[in-house]
């Protein structure tokens, strides 16, 4: 889909095959521009019109279409309504040259209308078809906002910005929705480097020689019975002299999720596949980075390996050292992110980060506490959650914070080791997860994003949380300008 913008279309009205308004007032008070041309027929069609919310043809040639909304009671949800019943009509094989009169929603501003317009619609023709035979036609169309103000170059900037963020939410899909059988660590390494790269960018990572050389037991064991290779990928981004402070984001990137030893339930097996949620996230948010130019410095870490039954498997009851020295008991093979994002949270101290985001689909009791609408929040600062939770109420991105229950430890105390790697209760295992987490945490502000019950659904990856922490990220470089 392509966008662009329009000033003046009185006598250019005609050449769009498709034209979009929007309307709270009475039928006859439509946009002055095209006023004369289209009240005539506006008159004869009062009853059709006088229904809320019911797009109509209003004149056969010009195919015009009137979207009725209530003004008092506008909000994001019913602009989303709006933008859902335009992209109805833009779906329509026979409209190809649409202009919108978008100035018409009176809610916001006009920057944030076509940000936000393309968004969603981008969000929603997204469609995962490299692996159909039979392959589907791409939506294109020419879309013009028309507008009243002359900034060209703002809205240029609002149009490409919205697209890069859109497509960096769909490559996080595309990444997610890609089967194990190809999506292995050594494939999302390849993806990272072909996708993020310019003089801000260096892309790194460590092996299994490299892990087991420095002591990272924990995250080598998950990966004990699989035949891909393990690789935990770096992506460093440096665009700020002057704040030299890191930001490091996590990513838990287990390709496909048996259980292990401790094995599974057949029942929706293969959406195990989405169990390297977290990475594809991470690629997503560095991709946005990259092509906005944030001035900001960022570290992403994409923490990859595939949990598989092998004679070679981790078995339950083992006894593992972590990088940071610490024993962990093998109760179940299965709680096997925790492992992974243990010893990264022990490994990206060397880098002195001043905040930590880990974003992985740890727990399946998340869906049973929050649905599949709230992304799980837990965090050690209560500054890093409110910024968060800002930062959701701006993205439409729901979250709910959980407490970080230290009490709850007691359900992580080993006889043989200093933890154990899950409770053998069944309860609270959102917390105790993030509580076993934090037995690794030092100086750092740390903030653990549970996405097992938001980063897929029936019609596949979600992309969520991307676009939360992008205006997480963009908040956090306006208060370094001040």
């Amino acid at each position: 889909m392509k966008y662009k913008f329009n000033y003046y279309i009185k006598k250019k009205i005609n050449k769009y095959n498709c034209i979009i308004t929007f309307t709270n007032k009475e039928y006859n008070k439509i946009n002055k521009y095209y006023y004369k041309k289209i009240n005539k027929k506006i008159k004869k069609n009062k009853k059709l019109i006088n229904k809320i919310n019911i797009n109509k043809i209003l004149n056969n040639k010009n195919k015009i279409f009137l979207i009725k909304y209530n003004n008092k009671k506008i909000n994001k949800n019913i602009f989303k309504k709006l933008v859902n019943k335009s992209l109805k009509i833009i779906k329509k094989k026979y409209y190809n040259n649409i202009i919108i009169f978008i100035e018409n929603i009176k809610f916001k501003n006009i920057y944030w209308k076509i940000f936000n317009f393309i968004k969603i619609i981008e969000y929603k023709i997204y469609k995962f078809l490299k692996f159909k035979t039979k392959k589907e036609k791409t939506i294109k169309k020419l879309i013009y906002f028309k507008i009243n103000y002359k900034n060209k170059k703002k809205y240029i900037k609002t149009i490409k910005d919205s697209l890069i963020i859109s497509k960096g939410i769909n490559k996080t899909r595309d990444l997610c929705n890609t089967p194990p059988n190809i999506c292995n660590s050594n494939y999302i390494f390849n993806k990272t480097k072909k996708n993020i790269y310019g003089k801000n960018i260096k892309i790194s990572y460590l092996n299994k020689k490299d892990m087991k050389k420095i002591g990272m037991n924990a995250y080598l064991s998950v990966n004990k019975g699989s035949k891909n290779k393990i690789k935990m990928i770096k992506i460093k981004y440096n665009n700020n002299k002057k704040y030299k402070k890191k930001i490091i984001l996590i990513g838990k990137g287990i390709t496909f999720d048996t259980g292990g030893i401790s094995l599974k339930n057949s029942n929706n097996m293969h959406e195990m596949k989405y169990d390297m949620s977290g990475a594809a996230i991470i690629l997503g948010i560095m991709y946005i980075i990259n092509k906005l130019n944030l001035k900001i410095n960022i570290i992403g870490i994409l923490s990859c390996a595939e949990n598989i039954i092998d004679s070679k498997s981790t078995k339950p009851g083992e006894i593992i050292k972590t990088y940071s020295g610490k024993t962990v008991e093998i109760i179940n093979t299965d709680a096997e992110g925790r492992l992974i994002i243990c010893d990264t949270l022990t490994y990206i101290n060397k880098y002195n980060p001043e905040i930590v985001i880990s974003i992985a689909t740890l727990t399946g009791c998340c869906l049973i506490a929050l649905g599949e609408e709230i992304t799980a929040l837990i965090s050690n600062n209560k500054n890093l959650s409110k910024e968060l939770i800002k930062a959701s109420k701006e993205s439409d991105d729901f979250i709910w914070q959980l407490p970080l229950y230290k009490n709850y430890n007691k359900y992580l105390i080993s006889d043989i080791a200093d933890l154990k790697n899950c409770s053998e209760k069944n309860y609270a295992d959102t917390i105790i997860a993030a509580c076993f987490l934090s037995n690794f945490i030092k100086k750092y502000k740390w903030a653990h994003f549970d996405i097992a019950n938001t980063a897929w659904n029936k019609n596949g990856a979600t992309g969520r949380t991307v676009y939360l922490l992008i205006k997480f990220l963009k908040n956090k470089i306006k208060k370094m300008k001040r």
